[in-house]
């Protein structure tokens, strides 16, 4: 199986993009903030939309799998003859 790198990056600020925070337009890749920048540029919430998708783009790359929620294979079983 092939290794999952992540998401691309927006287009614009370079942020990596997490599951459910960007926007596919016109083959470019918008993170949250900077679509609502591009369609609402008055927005009052920018400042906290752009922090948002900062701090989920961090805490989604290194968020850890436990062992309990994966739990590994017996593995092969021996063949009796």
């Amino acid at each position: 199986m092939s290794k999952f790198y992540g998401f691309r990056k927006c287009t614009y600020c370079e942020i990596e993009c997490t599951p459910g925070n960007f926007v596919d337009h016109q083959s470019e890749r918008f993170c949250s903030a900077c679509w609502v920048q591009h369609e609402n540029p008055q927005h009052p919430d920018l400042e906290a939309i752009r922090e948002k998708v900062k701090t989920a783009a961090n805490t989604w790359k290194f968020t850890k799998k436990s062992i309990d929620e994966y739990k590994l294979p017996n593995g092969p079983h021996p063949v009796k003859n």
